[in-house]
């Protein structure tokens, strides 16, 4: 992860996942958002950058979006979760962008 926080990163360091606004309310209308802010003490939001780190911290988004919400009809559940999934693998973080 060193190398993401210097720009540095290499083919295959960083698994971009794009979603549409449509996707991005979709989540905030679930309440999906709120309670990962509240669950981190953080501001997922349109205007702020933010990340979920850790095994332990990706666990717990894990366990939140699978308890309350998966499995969901829902594609933008489903592709958040496949993300959590895939940083929980790598031992990385989920970075939030909007």
């Amino acid at each position: 992860m060193s190398r993401l926080d210097f720009d540095k990163c290499i083919d295959g360091d960083v698994i971009d996942l794009n979603i549409t606004d449509e996707q991005y309310r979709s989540l905030v209308e679930l309440g999906l958002i709120r309670l990962m802010n509240d669950l981190f003490d953080i501001c997922i939001d349109e205007f702020e950058d933010e990340k979920i780190v850790g095994v332990d911290s990706l666990t717990q988004a894990r366990l939140l979006i699978e308890n309350d919400f998966h499995p969901s009809e829902n594609e933008a559940v489903n592709l958040l979760l496949s993300q959590v999934n895939k940083a929980t693998e790598y031992e990385t973080g989920l970075f939030f962008y909007f």
